[in-house]
């Protein structure tokens, strides 16, 4: 070998060196003002010297205007195959892999209060519309301002509504495969879980409430621009009673909350019709195990010929039995029964679903759950215009849950 290789060879083998020691000091010293000098030859020094000169440094710190931001993911993925066991040319079984949901989230601490903040939320779906694509799209936006009276906040903007975010926090802990009773497509259909308005939220050790004022519509779809529905709003409301005092959902805590909830919806978006509904709820939990039941009736009050979809009354019972040495392993059931509300002198039809699944918690950022969905509606209707889309048959699933 020449002696200008061996001596190349040398000085590729200083300017790596050289470079890995001069980032190491860099990174054990980010916080001071450790200076970075290259040669002709491109090794890396961290002294000034004749024909040395300095590295520029083009790093781009964080910045915002706000002294703290919080920032969190939560992701659903998973795998699902189905099987319908009839009229399934309307919906054709599946067997695929899914990301149903993932949320990216920031909060910003703009007051001196640190409980006061603004929230937005990133919502990544399945787009159906485009072909496979994901689609994302603004799934929370607002200004938290706490304590503007006694014991309560205000959420202004794109906020929750009153309902649901209550239920998947104390009652309900696998949104990651199906929705809450009151929301899925084979229960009432009857909200969404945020839109456009305000929600007051007290919260005191035996007695919490949210009362909202919204669109009515939901964060997915539009204020209507007809004439003779333009007006319409929903009044919603939660009242729930904590009977043991402990006030916040831990699961390893025992808790016993009774609620009762609604919402009247005026002029909506969908057909027009003044819905109301009226549930009451309650759960209660130990460490070992939780038990949730609840009854809702939804009401069309106006007067068209044919009811809302909407419109019906429905019962829902689940339960989460837990084991291990951090409860980290959890066998889950739930069973819904919605009778929707028909013409004069029809007959009435339940829709039923069953859910069975298991769950291990890995640990606090990751939760993996195996579980089945059967649909057993009396009718077996698969008409979407009657509001059932769905024939009867099962959902096999498997989901990760990931949260960080």
């Amino acid at each position: 070998m020449s002696a200008t290789k061996t001596g190349e060879k040398v000085n590729m083998k200083k300017i790596v060196l050289s470079t890995l020691v001069a980032l190491s000091i860099a990174t054990v010293a980010s916080a001071s003002d450790v200076k970075l000098y290259q040669d002709a030859n491109g090794q890396v020094f961290t002294q000034a010297a004749d024909g040395r000169t300095a590295i520029e440094d083009k790093s781009t710190p964080w910045f915002s205007k706000t002294d703290k931001l919080d920032f969190s993911m939560l992701v659903y993925a998973g795998y699902q195959n189905t099987d319908y066991r009839a009229n399934s040319t309307l919906k054709p079984d599946v067997s695929q892999f899914e990301l149903r949901r993932a949320y990216f989230q920031v909060k910003a601490h703009l007051l001196q209060d640190p409980k006061s903040y603004f929230r937005i939320t990133l919502d990544t779906y399945n787009d159906s519309s485009t072909n496979g694509n994901q689609g994302m799209r603004i799934k929370y936006a607002f200004l938290y301002l706490n304590d503007i009276l006694p014991y309560t906040g205000l959420e202004a903007g794109i906020a929750h509504t009153t309902w649901l975010d209550y239920e998947e926090h104390n009652g309900w802990d696998y949104r990651n495969i199906l929705e809450t009773f009151s929301e899925h497509n084979n229960g009432g259909r009857l909200q969404a879980s945020s839109d456009r308005g305000v929600n007051f939220k007290t919260n005191t050790k035996y007695f919490s409430s949210e009362v909202g004022i919204f669109n009515g519509e939901g964060y997915n779809s539009n204020q209507p621009t007809d004439v003779n529905r333009s007006m319409g709003m929903a009044y919603e409301a939660r009242a729930t009673v904590h009977v043991l005092g402990v006030d916040g959902r831990d699961s390893k805590k025992t808790f016993w909350d009774i609620s009762l909830f609604g919402k009247e919806n005026t002029k909506r978006y969908t057909d027009g019709t003044d819905l109301k509904y009226l549930g009451v709820h309650s759960v209660f939990n130990t460490e070992n195990l939780l038990v949730g039941a609840q009854y809702i009736k939804s009401t069309d009050t106006s007067k068209t010929a044919t009811p809302s979809v909407n419109s019906g009354s429905g019962y829902s019972i689940n339960a989460d039995l837990r084991g291990g040495d951090r409860d980290q392993y959890h066998l889950f059931g739930r069973y819904d029964n919605w009778t929707p509300e028909v013409t004069s002198g029809a007959t009435k039809y339940d829709d039923r679903t069953y859910i069975l699944g298991t769950a291990w918690d890995m640990n606090k950022n990751v939760q993996l759950v195996a579980n089945v969905i059967t649909r057993d509606n009396q009718s077996n209707a698969t008409d979407p215009a009657a509001g059932i889309a769905t024939p009867n048959g099962n959902q096999y699933m498997l989901t990760a849950q990931v949260e960080f």
